[in-house]
């Protein structure tokens, strides 16, 4: 996996060293009131690299509310002391059986 790796990040860089070598072209690029001139290769490169970071958040932002729709939302814990461990359906269990109020299940 580690040679694949390598094998296309040298691809990558070899790319990328005959696109700055064979577009040296000088080219005006007008944005809006900024108007600048700057070599093709240049503005190859900048314009594919915002289109991938814009790519890369718009992507993150994505799956992190996707990720926020899934997860399930958290229960509220309560203290032992807030629940009653003896309930109704419990103490009529127990007087049917014969068991006074103050015997429970864990003195059997």
């Amino acid at each position: 996996m580690q040679k694949i790796r390598w094998f296309f990040l040298i691809l990558i860089a070899v790319m990328t060293l005959a696109l700055v070598f064979q577009n040296q072209v000088k080219v005006d690029i007008q944005l809006l009131f900024w108007k600048q001139s700057l070599p093709l290769s240049v503005l190859l490169i900048s314009t594919t690299t915002i289109g991938f970071l814009l790519g890369a958040l718009l992507t993150a932002a994505m799956l992190r509310k996707r990720k926020k729709k899934q997860q399930p939302p958290k229960l509220q814990t309560t203290d032992s002391m807030d629940t009653p461990t003896n309930t109704t359906s419990q103490r009529l269990s127990s007087r049917k059986r014969g068991k006074t109020p103050l015997e429970t299940d864990s003195d059997k």
